[in-house]
């Protein structure tokens, strides 16, 4: 069994530290046997410790001292902080406290004299939204009559030209002339008499033809003819009237005249 060389006291045999004073253990002859102590009658012996308090290396009960660390192990544990209880509400941590709230301060507009006499912005006026009127359609006139060309009389200027000497006759203002060779034997003479343009050698007879006037025209007409009246190269069928127009070539047997509306 070793023994504390500082104390002398003995340890068991696995011990490394003397359970007496702590020092370190060195193995060494038995001391002599200790002279036995009386016991002391009403001493309570108390158990130490199960495990170092420092190292948490298990001990043997009734050692004073850790046989790993050398630390004591009746030592009292350090005191531990008091947590404060805290109030009724268990876990609850505590709630800041907050001033009451304040009135907000409310501002008062400056007087009338000291406000700014600025110009406020102009503000358009809502557009409208009421739709607008209908625009009318519009409204065609009433047709018009249609206009009847005018009626060409048998007035002058309108003249028959002879081509073959540009002698001009003017056409009489009655509605309707005959055209031919006047006949002193018989007492016959024509509106238009051509006897005196050679009608007799161009075969131009006594009632050769008949210019009128017929629906606001003037028409040529044949009145069977020995020898043909001819409208522009054309021959006119006997008793059939032709619609004359300004510069027209009209030819009674061989004699050519122009007419002029």
């Amino acid at each position: 069994m070793p023994f504390c060389h500082q104390c002398g006291a003995d340890n068991p045999d696995s011990a490394r530290y003397c359970d007496q004073c702590g020092a370190a253990l060195i193995p060494a002859s038995p001391p002599p046997a200790p002279v036995p102590t009386p016991a002391v009658t009403g001493a309570t012996l108390v158990a130490g410790p199960s495990t170092c308090a420092q190292c948490g290396v298990s001990v043997i009960p009734g050692e004073a001292f850790c046989d790993n660390c050398g630390a004591p192990l009746n030592a009292p544990a350090p005191p531990t902080a008091q947590v404060p209880e805290p109030p009724s509400g268990i876990g609850l941590s505590p709630q800041p406290t907050y001033p009451p709230p304040q009135p907000a301060p409310v501002a008062v507009p400056p007087p009338v004299s000291q406000q700014s006499t600025a110009p406020q912005p102009t503000v358009p006026a809502p557009p409208s939204y009421h739709s607008p009127a209908p625009t009318p359609a519009p409204v065609a006139p009433p047709p018009m009559a249609p206009v009847a060309p005018p009626q060409r009389m048998m007035l002058a200027p309108a003249k028959l030209l002879i081509v073959s000497s540009g002698v001009e006759l003017p056409l009489p203002t009655n509605h309707q002339a005959i055209v031919g060779r006047a006949d002193p034997v018989s007492h016959f003479f024509p509106d238009i008499d051509l006897a005196a343009h050679k009608a007799l050698e161009f075969g131009v007879g006594r009632r050769h033809a008949q210019i009128h006037i017929q629906n606001g025209q003037i028409v040529l007409e044949d009145l069977d003819s020995t020898n043909g009246t001819f409208l522009n190269g054309q021959k006119l069928s006997a008793h059939q009237p032709q619609v004359l127009n300004h510069e027209d070539q009209i030819q009674f047997g061989q004699l050519i005249v122009r007419v002029y509306l």
